[in-house]
């Protein structure tokens, strides 16, 4: 169940001026501006600000390891390269590129609900679209050839595992300060007898505690995909039979059924090794 939708926020793309114009008395023209070529960017994972999520459909735990199968829709508008036909075939493969655990923080102020963990999946659908164009008809016939057309339809969400895992808590870093004791003599207008007695100023003793923390293994177990593809924009074949039309633009949905293992190392207690 989706409970939130992502906005888009898009980043202006940054300008440099080459080195050969520093060097140079005339910064006025436009020309010695030149965008920074950019790493493309990964179609899966758009610039958002939220994400949705979603409750997964079990959740179960065996030992170390963790079962979650969720279930994903998904919507998207296809426009083919040329007006088709009919649609001969349609090959679907789900590709996961991430699969990242969140592990619950515990409540800051006693009594205050504690959040639960998350797991961030997202990939997209790699299609493969088999269809036929028209190269010659007659009222009575039509003739074409069989074309091919892939295309990768992104998926994004974050699901909520809920409260009832047994998984390793998360370790946190600390730091801890510590003095030794220094004693000096007072100056005049005390007692004689009299000494001063504090922390050593003139040192800075610390103790650093730091744990790495692991994250699980995640694998893709299973995945079923179920679709319906509406041609939004057909026409008829002007010229060939009747019944025949031809479109380019499909519109797509997709309900995305996924389950991946997430596996835990065994808990070792730092305190006792």
């Amino acid at each position: 169940m989706c409970e939130c939708y992502s906005s888009i926020v898009k980043i202006p793309k940054p300008y440099s001026i080459p080195a050969q114009a520093l060097n140079s008395n005339d910064l006025t023209s436009s020309s010695l501006i030149e965008p920074v070529d950019q790493p493309q960017s990964n179609p899966s994972f758009p610039i958002t600000a939220t994400l949705p999520v979603y409750r997964p459909m079990a959740v179960t735990q065996t030992g170390n390891t963790v079962f979650v199968t969720v279930s994903i829709p998904a919507e998207s508008s296809i426009t083919l390269p040329e007006q088709a036909l009919q649609i001969k075939k349609v090959s679907k493969d789900l590709k996961i590129t991430q699969c990242r655990f969140f592990n619950a923080i515990p409540a800051i102020v006693a009594g205050k609900p504690a959040d639960t963990p998350k797991l961030f999946l997202g990939g997209f659908v790699r299609k493969d679209i088999q269809y036929a164009n028209v190269t010659k008809l007659s009222a009575s016939t039509v003739e074409g050839q069989i074309k091919d057309f892939v295309v990768d339809i992104p998926i994004l969400g974050v699901i909520d595992l809920g409260n009832h895992l047994n998984v390793p808590s998360v370790l946190f870093d600390d730091q801890q300060v510590y003095q030794y004791l220094k004693t000096l003599p007072l100056p005049c207008g005390f007692a004689g007898k009299d000494r001063l007695m504090a922390g050593d100023m003139s040192e800075f003793n610390v103790m650093s505690n730091k744990f790495m923390n692991k994250l699980p293994a995640c694998e893709l177990i299973y995945s079923q995909i179920n679709e319906m593809d509406d041609a939004v924009d057909r026409i008829p074949l002007h010229g060939g039979p009747f019944e025949e039309g031809i479109f380019t633009t499909l519109q797509e949905k997709m309900v995305i059924v996924i389950q991946v293992s997430l596996t835990f190392e065994p808990v070792v207690d730092p305190c006792h090794h």
